[in-house]
């Protein structure tokens, strides 16, 4: 049984307790979000990678615990239960993953979705399942996962630049 999609892109009441420790160290809580910012982009590069080369479940899932963890320190946590989902079919513990029609309609009322976001999206998460159950099952819905995972982390990143007043990169 799968965990429910959290409702809320951005679990502040974690954030703002990273976002306390600015009161010490101002623009520390930015340093950090900027910094998983340029980490999740780079292991969503090599997640994609390791789908069109390798294959590697075992990699996958080492990349997904990562995300995930990261994510979830953050108070990011649709971005961290994507990356759980990425970790779980890796481990082949999860054999389903929910539509792109299920999980957009657990997004917060009012979430703007940026038209080049939804275009990737569905990029990623285009295609037909495979009728088996070998791993390439597994690794069409770890790219499911992956799609939703950037578009949360899409959505997450404009959340956090409105905050910070800034475009994090």
């Amino acid at each position: 049984m799968i965990e429910p999609m959290p409702r809320e892109i951005i679990n502040w009441s974690i954030l703002e307790e990273i976002i306390y420790m600015d009161e010490d160290d101002p623009d520390f809580s930015k340093r950090l979000a900027s910094q998983f910012v340029v980490q999740a982009d780079t292991t969503f590069a090599e997640i994609s990678e390791e789908l069109k080369t390798n294959k590697n479940l075992e990699e996958l899932e080492k990349l997904g615990h990562f995300l995930k963890g990261s994510a979830a320190a953050l108070g990011l946590q649709r971005i961290a239960w994507a990356c759980e989902r990425i970790q779980n079919l890796s481990r082949k513990v999860e054999k389903t993953f929910p539509t792109k029609e299920e999980l957009l309609s657990t997004l917060p009322e009012g979430t703007q979705i940026f038209d080049i976001d939804m275009k990737i999206y569905d990029d990623l998460n285009n295609g037909t399942p495979p009728t088996t159950d070998g791993d390439e099952l597994y690794l069409f819905l770890i790219k499911r996962a992956l799609a939703q995972a950037y578009l949360e982390f899409q959505l997450a990143r404009n959340e956090l630049s409105v905050y910070y007043h800034d475009y994090l990169y």
